[in-house]
């Protein structure tokens, strides 16, 4: 009841108006009121509200959840190769990085993928599980850096 509402004038000033007095220059619909701007437009369209209001909806904003933050990428694409093709290293210290462990493990055959794991192991994925084997065979106890390298076939997690 006691409400005041906002009215432009037409030297550009706002001024705050009574609420009978504003519903009563609102209740012209589309024709200018005596100091009005020509609301026409808006006239009984309800409260304006900025478009980029994203909770009160607006233009460029409707109301709902959006769009979301896309489907992101495959955190670890080791899932895609078969166990087979998998080399399990262990022994791993800090100082070895995953482009190190692939210049070693290449010595045997081309690696397809090297990911380095938390708790000092790894996985190389072969493009052939014969190429595995052979690296399995030929690269455990071997040393990179100060470490001295631990390689078994993988097994997955059950």
């Amino acid at each position: 009841a006691g409400r005041v509402k906002l009215q432009l004038i037409a030297r550009g000033s706002m001024v705050w108006l009574p609420d009978h007095l504003w519903t009563q220059q609102k209740g012209a619909k589309g024709a200018k009121g005596a100091g009005s701007k020509g609301a026409g437009a808006w006239a009984g369209k309800g409260t304006w509200q900025p478009m980029f209001n994203k909770w009160g909806g607006g233009a460029a904003f409707p109301m709902g959840k959006g769009k979301g933050k896309g489907k992101g990428k495959d955190r670890t694409p080791l899932k895609k190769f078969d166990a087979s093709q998998k080399v399990w290293v262990g022994g791993i210290t800090e100082e070895v990085s995953w482009k190190s462990l692939q210049e070693h493990f290449n010595a045997v055959a081309k690696t397809k993928w090297v990911e380095v794991l938390p708790k000092g192991m790894a996985c190389v994925v072969y493009p052939t599980a014969e190429e595995a084997m052979t690296a399995i065979a030929t690269l455990n106890g071997s040393v990179l850096g100060t470490a001295t390298l631990q390689v078994d076939v993988w097994t997955a997690k059950s």
